[in-house]
């Protein structure tokens, strides 16, 4: 009885927790700035405004003057997942399901300032990173494994950057992250062996949150006034959960004493999930007085995340301490970008990039449904009034449909359970911003 129970439970809750990205590979967010986002997000080697802070905080000291900057982005994401006779023997008919649309509005807030020390700037940065929403239906063909997770991260980043000489700046930022995550999900137990006739539901969340400390650095290079190059590193950073609250709900109607014998109340849980570090180089070349091109390379090192382990305060037969491989794969974007003045108040943008996934087949999960992205986007600036500018953006993400069979999810050294099926993720993301210069 205790191996039953306790091997259906694992194979429905630990392969989860972990957060997808919506908007780069894995779970990570590339919504900094929307001058950067129009123009596919690059900046690491074209300082625009202090949106460079948080992607390369030496092209701080190439910003002129004074400056405030705010802005937000709307998250519209869908992720699909067919499977059917073709990749499951057995199943009478194909099934199709659907994530539930939902909206997350990530922000950034900037400020940089003339310190009066010649070459030396301060500002800062609070943004966020890395972060997910994704919600299944909760009678969904998987929702053992997950119906709802939402993971929050906001980085705050104070930073100096100095100008070394007229072409060459560098700069620094001490990381203060604070996260938080909510992972939900309803499996069915079998409980006949206690004389309960099955299957029995049981709804499962966690909760928690945590703070770490990080870096950013970086070095800029203004060979003249058409070339310049950037190359930037935001260190990894561990968000460890201590204390988390677990809740485990039976129906009422399953007595009290089986409750607490398989899911004591007021249980915990320690996990720790690593946001990695990621290496970015760009340039920017001005062809023109009223046209600008960006290229990045951004490399996150996705290989930090090896295993997820769960510990709880309260261990039973149907509860314990267990560990389960992830083994993401470091992976890369490129992008490329373009912002042209079409008077001397109006600029418009256009950008596109690819995002190679960090997830290998037999690793994809409903919480990591991850799949190569191109990305598309585009946008304008106004000068309202003088030094009040205001500037949107729009960001729409496509995915070819990416499949893991059952060879895949079998495969040894995978999670004890995956979806086998495909899955398909497009997204479309506006955003806004107000800058104020002084």
């Amino acid at each position: 009885m205790k191996s039953c129970i306790k091997s259906l439970f694992l194979l429905l809750f630990l392969t989860g927790f972990t957060a997808t990205e919506l908007f780069a590979g894995g779970y990570q967010l590339n919504l900094f700035g929307q001058r950067q986002i129009g123009m596919a997000h690059t900046g690491t080697g074209l300082a625009l405004d202090y949106a460079t802070i948080s992607m390369n905080p030496a092209g701080m000291s190439y910003v002129d003057g004074n400056g405030l900057l705010f802005g937000t982005n709307a998250t519209f994401l869908n992720t699909t997942f067919r499977t059917g006779p073709d990749l499951m023997p057995g199943l009478p008919a194909d099934v199709e399901e659907s994530t539930i649309r939902n909206v997350r509005t990530p922000f950034s807030v900037y400020a940089g300032f003339d310190t009066g020390i010649s070459g030396l700037k301060a500002g800062l940065g609070v943004y966020t990173p890395y972060g997910n929403s994704i919600e299944w239906d909760e009678n969904w063909m998987y929702r053992g494994l997950l119906t709802r997770i939402s993971l929050t991260s906001v980085y705050i980043q104070p930073t100096l950057s100095f100008q070394l000489t007229d072409q060459i700046s560098v700069g620094a930022g001490l990381i203060y992250a604070i996260g938080s995550v909510n992972l939900q999900r309803n499996p069915d137990l079998d409980l006949s062996m206690l004389g309960i006739p099955g299957p029995v539901p049981l709804d499962v969340e966690l909760d928690g949150n945590t703070s770490a400390f990080g870096f950013n650095a970086g070095v800029y290079y203004q060979h003249n006034e058409a070339f310049s190059v950037g190359v930037a590193y935001r260190s990894k950073i561990n968000m460890s959960v201590d204390g988390g609250d677990a809740t485990f709900t039976l129906p009422s109607s399953i007595p009290d004493a089986v409750v607490q014998q398989l899911f004591p109340a007021d249980n915990t849980f320690k996990a720790t999930l690593p946001l990695p570090a990621v290496l970015s180089i760009g340039t920017g070349i001005r062809a023109s007085e009223v046209l600008r091109m960006a290229i990045d390379f951004n490399l996150t090192f996705w290989s930090a995340y090896e295993s997820l382990a769960f510990n709880f305060a309260d261990n039973t037969a149907a509860l314990q301490d267990s560990e389960e491989p992830r083994d993401f794969n470091d992976s890369f974007s490129l992008r490329i970008g373009a912002e042209y003045d079409a008077t001397r108040r109006l600029q418009l943008r256009i950008g596109t990039y690819f995002d190679q996934s960090p997830v290998t087949e037999g690793y994809i999960t409903p919480e990591t449904p991850d799949v190569h992205r191109f990305g598309i986007t585009a946008g304008l600036g106004f000068e309202v009034i003088r030094n009040l500018e205001v500037n949107a953006s729009m960001l729409y993400i496509t995915s070819r449909a990416r499949e893991q069979c059952m060879c895949d999810a079998s495969a040894p050294g995978t999670p004890t359970i995956v979806p086998v099926g495909e899955f398909q993720t497009n997204a479309f993301i506006p955003g806004f911003s107000i800058g104020y210069n002084f």
